[in-house]
């Protein structure tokens, strides 16, 4: 299994939030398709201000 990018766990973390539409939603959502590291990343990422959008 290949590894995330940064912006590739952040555009995940980012759908899980739009799907979850409320805490408990994101949350589930989050650890589904999250591991903590990529969590981390993820936040670090949408952090930094770098866009997520695009390849």
């Amino acid at each position: 299994m290949a590894r995330k990018t940064d912006k590739q766990c952040a555009q995940a973390a980012l759908a899980a939030a739009i799907v979850g539409q409320n805490l408990g939603g994101t949350k589930t959502a989050m650890h589904v398709t999250l591991t903590r590291d990529e969590m981390r990343r993820a936040q670090a990422y949408l952090k930094s201000g770098k866009p997520v959008t695009g390849r």
